[in-house]
């Protein structure tokens, strides 16, 4: 006859699976498209800066200094 410790941890699955709320999912969904308008505008500035720092320097090439 085999004794078996049912403290110890196994690995078996007992079926149950764990479902999140509507609330949750709301939420998470929420979330994503802030990260994403984050990353959006992250990258608009990244482009609006490089823009600028181009005018700048084409417009100090362009000027003509008079002393």
């Amino acid at each position: 006859m085999a004794v078996y410790d049912l403290r110890q941890k196994t690995s078996a699955s007992t079926g149950q699976s764990i479902v999140p709320s509507k609330e949750e999912i709301r939420i998470q969904n929420l979330e994503n498209k802030v990260t994403s308008q984050s990353e959006t505008l992250e990258h608009i500035v990244k482009l609006l800066n490089e823009l600028s720092e181009k005018k700048s320097a084409s417009w100090n090439n362009s000027r003509v200094q008079v002393w």
